[in-house]
């Protein structure tokens, strides 16, 4: 049986710890020292803290020692009934706060159990030193061993700072900061004042083999996760009983099958914005928990604590009083918390301070009922796209909870629309017949620029998602989903279809393989540059000169138009401007190394490797491949260039897919 709790140091007097030698020993360096010492003062000296307020430090893993270890390493105290807690992990801090506790009480004679009703805990170390004095009196130096050294150097860097404080810090009185270092180590939970205290995560093991959970801890120094943490609250047997052991058992059982669920790639992908790794992926229920049932408390924190500053006040300014209560509460949450990686394990501590097994139940309940949503969106196939959407835009998943907590499957279907159209703000502009259609970015035009580059995916990405929601409705019983593992284990650009930069290739080579390329790609549509039927003579020999002489002054730049002409792509001599070629009709969403990876190639070039990675198995959105099959477009349209009819076509099927998710503009 495990034991998890949050303790303050006043907690650990009073004990007698016991560091084996599969540990290192002591090796703080003096900076490590000296972070810990400026984080306390910090805190001690925070003048806006609340009550109730802590400085809670990394956990402390510990096992109780049996007869056999006290025996055999002669471990003799006459505190704690001679009980020992052989330290597993988190030595170096506990020895750090040792080691201040003892500078405090030398410096200013103090006698902890006359003013503190407690002794300092016991250290002792499992070496093969004869020397134990230097734990003892850590103010004499010692080379004794590296542990001595380390402990006694520790000792004086201690004090050291302290001696530093006139010089350094804003209360020139050391006494005075001295105090408030020790009101902040021997201050508990109960009975505390504005100076606060100083709190440990407490985790007690029942482990057979202590060793292998130290290794497990250090390999690589991975620390304690929230989950493993908030995995032995739960698990913790309240009492002996065998609805006790039976509701551990059960609750270890689902936490696995959570566990395994999340685990999959498509539902991982589908619930976060980008792919995070964690060990445990149930900490990201947690997590969800922790945000929207801590706004609760923190709006509630934040009225309690305004109608204690200012009373019942009349709503003169109803916008500036929501703030100062949000701020409000939000600081009194982080006092009470913290807002290190370990809030979340502490916010949940909190909830299970002198509980039953039927508490256990009901928090094992929530986490459950939270469990079960994601599943039921998962499963939803338009939850899951519009859902998943969202949340690729980098909508919480706390909001859309809350826009899901206690409405209808219509409502919440209605909610998701709403906040789609929010995200993606385009307005739909129409005067005339349908060709007339076209969209905005509010009033700003929908084209390529940097500035609407995250814009236009998210437009672009929407467009697929909602292009395989309609066509999901002629599936029957199956449905198709958008991958959002695949999506999201690859970087994409927005590119045009019909080329728009100058073809960036600079080396002859390069420049004549894509000549090459480009020609063998147009044969395939019969089209020779020799039959001289789109271009004239004299181009056709540009082509051959630029192939053939290596003294050519023909260049690229000329071949690139020639070829153009070939494929009857716009020229820039033509009537046909840059903002027709960056508008909405001529971009779509394409890997970045496939688009990286074809150099501007002329239309036919760009399909032909588009089809060739699709049949190797790389992902290429639906609606991206339409564009160069031109799927959407009437039969008589030509294979071999995208045309200003092509871009008309896309763009309205664009908005005719889209339609529900847009702004209506007369």
């Amino acid at each position: 049986m495990s034991e998890l709790m949050l303790k303050s140091v006043y907690d650990l007097l009073d004990k007698n710890y016991f560091i084996p030698s599969y540990q290192r020993g002591y090796r703080w360096e003096k900076r490590q020292i000296q972070d810990l010492l400026e984080d306390l003062y910090n805190f001690a000296c925070d003048k806006d803290k609340t009550d109730g307020s802590f400085y809670c430090l990394q956990p402390i893993v510990v096992k109780k020692c049996d007869e056999f270890t006290k025996v055999s390493n002669n471990l003799q105290s006459e505190l704690d009934n001679n009980e020992w807690y052989e330290v597993i992990d988190g030595q170096q801090r506990l020895t750090s706060i040792y080691l201040l506790l003892k500078y405090l009480i030398d410096i200013d004679r103090c006698d902890l159990y006359t003013d503190y009703g407690k002794h300092l805990f016991r250290l002792s170390y499992q070496t093969r030193c004869t020397d134990t004095n230097y734990i003892a009196d850590p103010s004499t130096p010692s080379n004794s061993s590296p542990n001595a050294y380390y402990i006694t150097e520790g000792y004086k860097n201690i004090s050291e700072w302290f001696t530093a404080v006139p010089e350094t810090k804003s209360i020139p009185q050391v006494k005075k900061v001295r105090n408030r270092f020790m009101e902040l180590l021997t201050n508990t939970k109960d009975e505390y004042n504005e100076n606060g205290y100083v709190q440990v995560i407490w985790y007690e093991t029942s482990n057979a083999d202590p060793i292998k959970t130290f290794t497990r801890l250090n390999i690589g120094k991975i620390p304690l996760k929230n989950a493993e943490l908030i995995k032995a609250l739960f698990l913790q047997k309240r009492d002996d009983s065998e609805v006790s052991s039976i509701q551990q058992i059960q609750i270890a059982k689902e936490w696995d099958q959570i566990e395994a669920t999340l685990q999959n790639k498509r539902i991982w992908a589908f619930l976060n914005k980008d792919l995070p790794d964690m060990p445990a992926h149930i900490e990201f229920i947690f997590d969800v928990i922790f945000s929207v049932d801590g706004d609760i408390e923190k709006d509630q924190l934040g009225k309690d604590e305004y109608l204690k500053i200012h009373g019942v006040q009349p709503n003169e300014n109803v916008k500036k009083q929501r703030i100062e209560k949000t701020k409000l509460g939000e600081r009194k949450f982080a006092d009470k918390y913290g807002t290190d990686e370990y809030a979340s394990f502490r916010f949940f501590s909190a909830r299970f301070e002198k509980v039953d097994r039927s508490i256990i139940e009901s928090e094992w309940d929530i986490v459950r009922e939270y469990y079960e949503t994601f599943a039921e969106w998962y499963n939803n196939p338009l939850w899951y796209h519009y859902i998943g959407f969202l949340i690729y835009c980098g909508e919480p998943i706390t909001s859309i909870y809350k826009l899901y907590k206690n409405k209808t499957k219509a409502e919440f279907a209605e909610n998701l629309i709403s906040a789609i159209k929010c995200k993606l703000k385009v307005k739909l502009k129409v005067s005339g017949d349908d060709e007339s259609k076209d969209i905005e970015f509010n009033s700003d035009p929908i084209i390529y620029a940097s500035k609407t580059k995250d814009k236009l995916k998210h437009l672009l990405v929407l467009y697929n998602i909602e292009y395989i929601i309609q066509k999901n409705k002629d599936v029957g019983n199956g449905y198709i989903l958008f991958p959002f593992d695949l999506f999201k284990s690859e970087k994409w650009d927005i590119e045009h279809v019909d080329s728009f930069t100058t073809n960036p290739l600079t080396e002859i080579e390069q420049q004549k393989e894509w000549l090459i390329t480009a020609l063998a790609d147009l044969k395939e549509y019969g089209i020779v540059y020799t039959e001289k039927e789109k271009i004239t003579e004299a181009e056709a020999a540009k082509i051959d000169s630029f192939l053939e002489d290596q003294d050519s002054t023909v260049t690229f730049n000329e071949i690139k138009l020639i070829v153009s002409k070939l494929a009857g792509e716009y020229l820039p001599s033509e009537e046909v401007k840059k903002d027709v070629k960056n508008t909405i009709g001529n971009l779509t969403l394409l890997n970045a190394d496939i688009n990286r990876g074809y150099g501007n190639s002329i239309f036919p070039s760009k399909k032909k490797q588009i089809t060739k990675k699709d049949a190797e198995g790389r992902f290429i959105p639906i609606c991206t491949k339409n564009v160069f099959l031109k799927n959407f477009i009437g039969v008589n349209n030509t294979s071999i260039s995208w045309s200003e009819t092509d871009m008309k076509q896309y763009r309205k099927n664009i908005v005719d897919v889209l339609d529900k998710f847009l702004i209506k503009e007369g």
